[in-house]
């Protein structure tokens, strides 16, 4: 193989480019109708959400704002032991705990309505 000359090389960029600029220019449609209701269908589905489905929103999108627990050091080695164990995080714990254990079903739904508002 040889090499190629300045000019070749360049009029490779110009045809890259020229098919570049064609396959922009067309648009998927396809893909692009799909689309178009899927907004619409998701924050119906949201609206009329169950309360397991909330609990899965927040299971799933419940990462946040960062607080702070205390223990007793036997329980926090304990606690901290458990979640190695069990190959977990400790944020995963407690916003699991929180979620199925703590809050109300009408606590979670009202801050899931304000949250999935259109």
């Amino acid at each position: 193989m040889s090499r190629k000359t300045a000019k070749q090389m360049r009029e490779e960029e110009e045809q890259l480019l020229a098919s570049l600029s064609k396959s922009e220019n067309k648009p998927n449609t396809e893909e692009a109708e799909p689309a178009l209701f899927s907004n619409i269908e998701n924050a119906k589905k949201m609206k009329n959400a169950s309360y397991e489905e909330i609990k899965d929103y927040y299971q799933k999108n419940g990462i946040g704002k960062q607080g702070t627990f205390y223990l007793s050091a036997p329980l926090m080695k304990l606690f901290r032991t458990k979640v190695t164990a069990e190959d977990t995080k400790i944020a995963e714990v407690i916003r699991d705990l929180l979620i199925e254990h703590y809050f109300t079903e009408d606590e979670l739904r009202k801050i899931f309505d304000d949250e999935t508002k259109i």
